[in-house]
């Protein structure tokens, strides 16, 4: 892994919000513990397009219990609505383009049916899922990791497929998969310092600590990415420490003195070639106590496509029109209790 290309940090303000969002989804939902929204394309045989929304969620957890009740909602567009995928850029007017309305999202909230719905354009679909035996990671988390299936079927071609299961293999078997789909982005809401379990290589003093697993690239290895804010004096009249980004465990992004390095960017090409754009803006979460209703703090980590060419990744043009750059894009969400 090297870094090729560095700018100052704090130098460059953040021009995008939420991936996967849903019009105003950069913002904290009380309710909830943690969320992960993925969006994926997909190209049936027909050259139809759909962008395909999976959220999972878990409730935020009363002080007694374990965690939280887990949710799931899906939704489906094909064209005859917009389903955002990047929120408008801090900054930028976008009175000259409204915003289209959004995807229906359909909430599935027994652990395990189907339902099948009609699109505006025509398209029908049918969602299977199976959720009552699912295992997860750890207890707070929204998203199962296994011992479950959720399905999505369009025009009668197996469109989308997570889990695993006689189940899964059962609708593999029933219907023919899509000949296209791809991951396009993943957006992820963690509440609460110290959220997800400290790495060994994080000091005592670590505040904010959050690692996820995901592919820069369809044929890419998957990596590990880890987020962190460090500081002895957190809080303290210095506001000194260390925002930390990593992958695969080395580090691509490590500023320091946080009061003045609380916005930046860098380029780094990891081990298998992908080369990634990762930005940060940790002020609302460094200065909660003088930011009102602030808190949050967003990293996001974008593979540069061949659209992009040698451009900043996060083009204002583009986020003025509420669409993504090429290449998949992850975004954390991390926001004080």
């Amino acid at each position: 892994m090297r870094d090729f290309s560095c700018f100052g940090d704090g130098a460059v303000s953040l021009a995008a919000g939420a991936a996967g969002g849903g019009g105003a989804g950069a913002a904290l939902d009380r309710s909830l513990q943690a969320a992960t929204t993925s969006v994926y394309r997909v190209e049936l045989s027909s050259r139809k397009e759909l962008r395909i929304r999976v959220t999972w969620t878990r409730g935020a957890a009363a002080p007694a219990a374990a965690a939280g009740a887990t949710g799931l909602a899906v939704a489906v567009d094909d064209g005859s609505r917009a389903l955002p995928l990047v929120a408008p850029a801090r900054g930028v007017t976008t009175a000259a383009a409204p915003a289209p309305a959004a995807a229906v999202q359909h909430l599935l909230q027994k652990k395990r049916g189907t339902r099948s719905f009609a699109t505006d354009a025509g398209t029908a679909v049918s969602i299977y899922w199976d959720t009552a035996e699912a295992k997860y990671h750890h207890p707070g988390a929204p998203e199962p990791s296994r011992d479950y299936y959720l399905a999505v079927v369009a025009d009668g071609e197996l469109a989308l497929l997570l889990g695993g299961g006689e189940g899964a293999r059962e609708l593999g078997r029933r219907f023919a998969p899509a000949p296209r789909r791809a991951l396009l982005s993943r957006r992820e809401q963690v509440r609460g310092p110290g959220a997800g379990a400290l790495p060994p290589s994080a000091t005592a003093h670590a505040q904010l600590v959050h690692t996820t697993r995901c592919r820069f690239r369809d044929d890419g290895a998957e990596h590990e990415v880890t987020v962190a804010c460090r500081g002895e004096e957190w809080g303290g009249p210095s506001r000194d420490g260390e925002v930390a980004v990593s992958v695969d465990g080395k580090k691509v992004v490590e500023a320091r003195r946080v009061k003045w390095n609380f916005r930046g960017n860098r380029t780094a090409v990891l081990g298998d070639g992908a080369v990634v754009e990762v930005m940060w803006d940790v002020h609302d979460w460094w200065f909660a106590g003088v930011s009102p209703g602030g808190g949050g703090a967003q990293f996001m980590v974008k593979a540069r496509g061949a659209a992009d060419g040698g451009r900043v990744w996060m083009d204002e043009e583009m986020a003025s029109k509420g669409q993504p750059p090429a290449g998949f894009f992850l975004h954390l969400q991390c926001y004080r209790r």
